[in-house]
């Protein structure tokens, strides 16, 4: 190559940046002025690598074409949620430079252990991203191997507390659990985790028979057919794994629905020209082909209720309190 035309090629990568770096013009409307003068900060509560950590990811890269602006990602971790939970409802400034990328893990974690230390109410959420349903695997190549969910099941009753699964204490984890033994009589030995994908780390090491997570936290894995997915927590089939059956299958139901739902939410008070400027900034990224492909291509699917939604906080609170309501009828929170 010439002096010439490497000097060309590098104006012309430059040039590319610059074009693709314009803001979307519906996002560039709603810039407040000054604003940001500062990398935004999408938070996770979940280890790197995790369902969640993958979505804010992929989130922050759409994001930043959308808007032009620069977006960091920071996991802040510990009680399986709770830290960052607290973290983004009462520490963070109402700036409009923290979000919190969540899943409706916030809200056992707001309704069953914030013990009035925070709320609901301090966080406001500006965006639904995606869905997906809490899976079961297990190892190709352990002792389950080409095992059924319902003949694992059966050796955790015949065989009390010998099969290993792995659980986020006080999650749908541990509720999807406490389902299938009051359906079936079964007992696992529960091995607590952070997140997802140390689960099937483990799960590939020995470690535990069955792990659980979301497509995004074992896809690779499957990929590489190193675990197989025995059970789905939806109501129905998911495109995706549509060879996998749904524990409303297995037990002819209906309340095995254990999903996550991704959304974004900034602290309250936040002012009212930010919060759209960056709600309009995700929303142009979820626009995107590329990046619904990405999410797609991780299991997620699209809930059109919350999609279309013309008040997705009042919409999202509705789920909430449908999730109270199962907290109450188990025990776990008196009225």
């Amino acid at each position: 190559m010439t002096m010439r035309s490497t000097l060309w090629a590098i104006f012309f990568a430059a040039f590319s940046w610059a074009v693709s770096a314009q803001p979307a013009p519906e996002v560039a409307k709603l810039k407040p002025a000054g604003f940001p003068d500062q990398p935004i900060e999408y938070t996770v509560v979940y280890p790197a690598g995790g369902g969640v950590d993958i979505t804010a990811r992929l989130l922050a890269k759409y994001a930043e074409q959308a808007s032009g602006d620069k977006i960091l990602v920071n996991n802040r971790t510990g009680g399986a949620g709770m830290v960052g939970h607290a973290y983004l409802a009462k520490q963070a400034k109402p700036d409009g430079y923290t979000l919190g990328v969540v899943g409706n893990n916030i809200w056992g974690d707001a309704m069953l252990k914030a013990q009035g230390k925070w709320a609901l109410s301090d966080l406001e959420a500006i965006a639904y991203l995606k869905s997906d349903s809490l899976t079961w695997l297990a190892s190709t190549t352990g002792p389950f191997s080409g095992k059924t969910a319902k003949e694992i099941i059966q050796v955790a009753k015949d065989k009390p507390s010998t099969v290993r699964i792995a659980v986020i204490p006080g999650t749908m984890w541990e509720y999807l659990i406490e389902q299938v033994e009051a359906q079936t009589g079964a007992k696992f030995l529960r091995v607590p985790f952070q997140g997802g994908k140390p689960a099937i780390v483990a799960l590939l090491g020995g470690n535990v028979d069955i792990a659980q997570g979301f497509r995004g936290e074992f896809d690779s894995f499957m990929q590489a057919k190193q675990v197989m997915p025995i059970g789905v927590a939806s109501a129905t089939r998911l495109p995706s794994l549509a060879d996998v059956p749904t524990f409303n299958e297995m037990f002819n139901g209906q309340d095995y629905i254990w999903r996550t739902i991704h959304f974004v939410v900034v602290p309250k008070d936040t002012p009212a020209d930010r919060k759209a400027y960056l709600a309009a900034m995700i929303q142009a990224a979820m626009r995107n082909p590329e990046l619904i492909a990405e999410y797609q291509k991780l299991g997620a699917y699209f809930d059109e209720s919350l999609t279309q939604s013309k008040a997705l906080a009042a919409d999202l609170d509705a789920l909430a309190q449908k999730e109270r309501e199962f907290y109450v009828k188990t025990g776990r929170l008196k009225l």
